[in-house]
């Protein structure tokens, strides 16, 4: 378990903040202290949360069972319920899990797994779990357990190598292959975790933790000094919203996705008014303007949508990010009830005699299981059959058959991509936003390539081709075209684009979260029930692809 054990006692007064609320909406944080500290038994929960939760509970009790059979039994102290993993206050309000850490401690433990460390009303921080690993100098240094990125490959050496360490042996030392990725989030739990073993006295007095992540086979160690005020003062904040000394409004941020209190609900689970009613009623200019853009917006006197859609050229003091026109644009489309609107005069994205969109299906971080491509032939020359081709996997990933079928739809593509060419037709690919698929495709390479750190599977392509082909003119993100020349009401995403673009899809539950659990389900099932979840996702997969086509002959039209 990784996770703060209590979010705020019922008294305001007694009020401890834990660091999962580090980086939310503090109104968020207020809602939550008002509903009272079992809030989250009756609250409804974002399936990609959920899932991801999940994930990260799977991957916790893979890393420790494997510790635990590689690790010298005089070496390690597991807690009681070592295999527990939650976040969530009160989960386990009778376990003894703290005594058990404080006793390890007491007994210079090499590691305490799913450690229990005690809240600190004196500080107002909650109770934390987390891993704790012995260092040289004396003392603990706190370790979470994560199912995200924590490195990057190093590709400059303008950059510092990665401090990489093992738990049972700490010996921090530079990896010049990784580049360190920094998490807030991470961060302030690291922090957190520290003051509370500095509490105990147990904290290492250099203030240091470690993040045990993808990317990296041993522990991805923090220097936390640099950011020990800043978490500190977040804390502060946090914990005065909590103590009722601090009030909050609501306003529109990217949690909002996620967040339970934007739609609303009550103890029954029935919608009420949430913040987005709020805001709609107020016709508050958050709904338009990115949540750090908000505060200068406002300070020039801009608090409604129909204020910004009023104003001149000129940009408020303080904004940055997007050109202010863009957001005075966004405005008046919002006004006028329009969802996606031109900002240029003539929107246009490249075409070619021969198109391939392509669409990939991946589970979280474990690997990427499905690509979807859709072949149209522009120029009505024979070439092979049009239409929808997926190339997947259905081993359960993480597994080398990733390799195979990437290798395979590499093979495809590329075959397309020489004949058409070598007929002197010209060829083009396009995807709906390339960090997913180039970032899948540049992983796949690393892992499976001729030179792969997990396999090396038949016909997987070096990191160079991969490179190669996704820098050039070849490849087109077709979200990167309708950014450039769109506002919308709504994100640009391909959901939203694409039904002004006139398509819709067929499963009226189609998203991106949805097919992680429809693959986790289909994972988990046999026979007719395992074939309804793959077509299933299949159909997804070739809707996205052709929805991706849709809004690209919709920009070459004029829409």
């Amino acid at each position: 378990m990784d996770g703060a054990r209590n979010g705020s006692s019922g008294d305001p007064d007694g009020a401890v903040a834990g660091p999962a609320s580090g980086s939310r909406c503090l109104h968020r944080v207020a809602r939550e202290r008002d509903a009272g500290p079992t809030w989250w038994r009756r609250a409804p929960l974002d399936e990609g949360v959920r899932l991801r939760a999940m994930a990260a509970a799977d991957r916790r009790a893979g890393l420790r069972e494997r510790a635990l059979r590689s690790a010298r039994p005089d070496a390690l102290v597991v807690d009681v319920v070592g295999d527990h993993w939650t976040d969530l206050p009160g989960d386990v309000p009778d376990d003894d899990d703290e005594a058990v850490t404080r006793q390890a401690l007491a007994e210079g433990a090499t590691l305490v797994w799913g450690a229990a460390l005690p809240a600190d009303p004196d500080t107002g921080r909650a109770g934390l779990r987390c891993t704790l690993a012995a260092v040289p100098d004396g003392g603990y240094a706190p370790v979470l357990v994560v199912n995200h990125k924590v490195v990057d490959p190093r590709r400059s050496r303008r950059s510092a190598g990665a401090l990489v360490t093992r738990l049972l042996d700490w010996d921090p030392a530079p990896d010049p292959t990784l580049r360190l990725r920094r998490h807030p989030a991470d961060l302030d739990r690291l922090v957190h975790a520290w003051h509370l073993l500095d509490v105990l006295g147990y904290a290492d007095p250099h203030p240091v933790g470690a993040v045990l992540g993808l990317g990296s086979a041993r522990a991805v160690v923090h220097e936390l000094e640099p950011v020990l005020a800043a978490a500190d003062r977040n804390h502060a904040t946090r914990l005065a919203v909590l103590r009722g000394e601090l009030d909050t409004v609501p306003s529109r941020v990217g949690e909002c996705r996620t967040c339970p209190w934007w739609e609303g609900w009550d103890d029954r689970g029935t919608p009420v008014t949430g913040c987005r009613d709020h805001l709609v009623i107020a016709d508050d200019v958050s709904l338009v303007v990115g949540g750090g853009q908000v505060g200068p917006v406002r300070a020039a006197g801009f608090r409604t949508v129909a204020d910004l859609a009023e104003a001149g050229p000129e940009r408020p003091p303080d904004w940055n990010g997007e050109p202010f026109s863009d957001a005075v644009l966004r405005a008046r489309a919002h006004r006028d009830g329009e969802v996606v609107v031109p900002k240029v005069a003539r929107p246009a994205i490249p075409r070619a005699d021969v198109e391939v969109d392509v669409d990939l299906e991946s589970h979280l971080d474990d690997g990427a299981y499905l690509w979807g491509t859709l072949l149209t032939l522009r120029d009505g020359r024979r070439l092979e059959a049009e239409g929808y081709r997926p190339f997947a996997t259905w081993a359960r990933l993480p597994d080398p058959d990733e390799g195979r079928s990437f290798a395979e739809f590499w093979r495809w593509l590329t075959g397309i991509r020489d004949r058409a060419e070598g007929q002197g037709r010209t060829f083009r690919a396009y995807c709906y936003s390339r960090s997913a698929e180039n970032g899948w495709m540049l992983s796949t390479a690393t892992r499976f390539g001729p030179e792969g750190t997990v396999a090396v599977v038949r016909g997987v392509p070096s990191v160079s081709e991969v490179r190669g082909f996704i820098s050039s003119p070849r490849w087109v993100d077709v979200h990167e075209a309708v950014a450039t020349q769109f506002v919308s009401t709504s994100g640009l995403g391909l959901k939203v684009v694409a039904p002004v673009a006139g398509f819709h899809w067929r499963d009226p539950d189609a998203g991106g979260e949805q097919s992680i659990g429809w693959y986790r389900d289909a994972q988990a099932s046999r026979g007719v029930e395992r074939d309804s979840g793959r077509e299933r996702i299949l159909a997804y997969n070739e809707d996205d692809v052709r929805a991706t086509r849709a809004v690209r002959e919709w920009i070459s039209r004029g829409f």
